[in-house]
């Protein structure tokens, strides 16, 4: 046995578009590459490696982001002004600065609470 998987495309690298193309497949509606590029920005996004001065992305890495994450792109989002908001308190509280306190409070108003309730999942 050589070691390879079944899958004729295991190790298949893709560009940003590309990625974007292929992820719509199981999301049911076109994601842009704009919108790939902008979940990299918030580190939400799959895994992107760098080849010289551009990004890659491999199909098995795309694969398992959405194992993990599921094919709902708002879901990709979640809990992003939580972390947000936790980058600033921790700030906040290094530097004795208090004057993001209001805008803290109002970033931990955009997230949606977190509904699951881990004595539900047993």
């Amino acid at each position: 046995m050589s070691g390879l998987s079944d899958d004729p495309l295991p190790d298949m690298e893709m560009t940003t578009n590309e990625a974007a193309a292929y992820l719509s497949g199981p999301v049911g509606y076109a994601i842009s590459a704009k919108f790939l590029r902008s979940l990299r920005y918030v580190s939400r996004g799959p895994v992107v490696e760098k080849r010289g001065s551009r990004l890659v992305y491999r199909k098995s890495t795309l694969d398992a982001f959405l194992q993990e994450n599921g094919t709902n792109p708002i879901d990709w989002y979640a809990g992003i002004w939580r972390e947000v908001a936790d980058q600033l308190r921790a700030y906040s509280e290094a530097t004795g600065d208090d004057g993001f306190k209001p805008l803290i409070e109002t970033i931990e108003k955009r997230d949606p609470p977190d509904i699951w309730d881990p004595d539900q999942a047993k």
